[in-house]
């Protein structure tokens, strides 16, 4: 998955975007943390104008996703249908709602969490210290055309994340790109059937003895340093002695009578379409 990733922004302390390369499209998420429903309208105003600037520095054809806590109360109202689901858990939208609302509504954005039937104890995404107050603040944005694309939305109250607030999973359906690693470059292959003939095999010798490290020099090195010059004196000598040979030929079938009937194959078809674009033009001219 790190070799999918193609950037990491950190936008502020509220705000940061990832990217990951997709097979047909590549997925911009952006993480958010929006100011608390008891927190100044312009704080709230200044986070949300860095979102659409975020949502809008995004590439057009990427599939973007908004997640994170948002700290809305989300509700049914019809009025915001198709943005909202029918199965949040909230009723009526707070402050934070609303204007969570108006951004997906603006950007052609749905809010996803709240579309799926689930017990209220599965929906839950915050507790309040005393155990008594229960929101659902937590949620997933995406683009309308990509609605489909997340299949699940649900907590897990189960998890042990040290905080007030569940584990949110969040189930997407998609095409991730298939990375290839790099490939490495193939070691030449020694033409060792020369060594067949005595004097090659006599010139190689002798230029071996030259090129290996005496007794001497390999006390006075590390046992490793003393093996990888004993080994880079034998592949040397051998190249320059014995020279390389290039890869073997996988099609040893393909002859040159199987060339020759790939040419009057060629030949016959371009015979074809020329009296095909013959009889084209006759016709246009009757």
């Amino acid at each position: 998955m790190r070799q999918r990733v193609i950037g990491w922004q950190p936008i502020n302390a509220r705000m940061c975007k990832l990217r990951i390369k997709g097979r047909f499209f590549n997925y911009s998420i952006i993480n958010v943390h929006c100011p608390h429903e008891g927190r100044p309208d312009d704080e709230k105003e200044a986070f949300y104008m860095q979102l659409e600037q975020t949502y809008d520095g995004c590439p057009l054809r990427d599939v973007k996703i908004v997640i994170g806590d948002m700290n809305a109360q989300v509700g049914r109202e019809a009025m915001y249908r198709p943005v909202i689901g029918p199965n949040s858990l909230h009723s009526v939208s707070n402050d934070n709602g609303q204007r969570c609302v108006n951004f997906a509504a603006s950007r052609g954005m749905v809010v996803r969490s709240t579309f799926f039937p689930r017990k209220d104890i599965h929906k839950v995404t915050w507790r309040s210290p005393d155990q008594v107050t229960k929101n659902q603040i937590d949620h997933v944005l995406i683009d309308g055309r990509f609605f489909s694309d997340i299949t699940n939305v649900r907590t897990y109250r189960s998890a042990n994340i040290d905080s007030d607030h569940h584990l949110v999973a969040v189930c997407l359906r998609s095409k991730l790109s298939t990375v290839h690693s790099s490939r490495r470059s193939r070691t030449p292959r020694l033409n060792i059937e020369r060594l067949q003939d005595g004097r090659v095999a006599q010139e190689y010798a002798q230029q071996l003895e030259v090129a290996l490290p005496t007794e001497e020099q390999l006390g006075a090195v590390a046992l490793e340093d003393g093996w990888r010059d004993i080994r880079s004196a034998i592949g040397s000598t051998a190249a320059t002695a014995l020279g390389t040979v290039g890869p073997d030929r996988r099609s040893d079938w393909y002859d040159g009578e199987c060339e020759q009937l790939v040419e009057e194959k060629n030949a016959a078809w371009a015979r074809m379409l020329q009296h095909r674009r013959l009889m084209m033009n006759v016709e246009a001219v009757c």
